[in-house]
């Protein structure tokens, strides 16, 4: 993974779990009388799309376990046709699928700073 994609991650793992924090504690009933975390929870399920959409290739091909297409798409319809969001279909994704996101990115990032790549120190002479 190249030090771009992983910043990407980085991002994408925090605005899921800001959307989280946003619903922390609430019912689907007091989301949908909240526009506000409804809104705030959109505007970062949209940011997480459009990182997706930055993440290489490569990096996508080798983490089958990201669903990207599906992330993009969500962005695809919070951006282009917010007035008819499904709401039911964000708080789904809030609670339900974010989680897992959280989950795969985070250890993704593990795995990654565990490898035994490391940088060599330089020689002090």
């Amino acid at each position: 993974m190249n030090d771009k994609d992983r910043i990407i991650l980085q991002k994408i793992s925090g605005y899921a779990k800001e959307a989280g924090d946003y619903v922390q504690g609430m019912t689907f009933d007091a989301f949908m009388q909240d526009r506000k975390t409804m809104s705030a929870t959109a505007f970062c399920i949209s940011q997480i799309g459009e990182l997706a959409k930055e993440v290489s290739e490569g990096a996508q091909a080798v983490n089958p376990e990201i669903p990207w297409r599906s992330i993009k798409g969500m962005r695809n319809k919070i951006v282009h046709d917010y007035e008819n969001v499904d709401l039911a279909v964000l708080w789904g994704t809030i609670t339900k699928s974010l989680p897992t996101l959280i989950q795969n990115i985070d250890n993704l990032l593990t795995l990654e700073a565990n490898s035994d790549f490391t940088l060599e120190p330089e020689n002090e002479e």
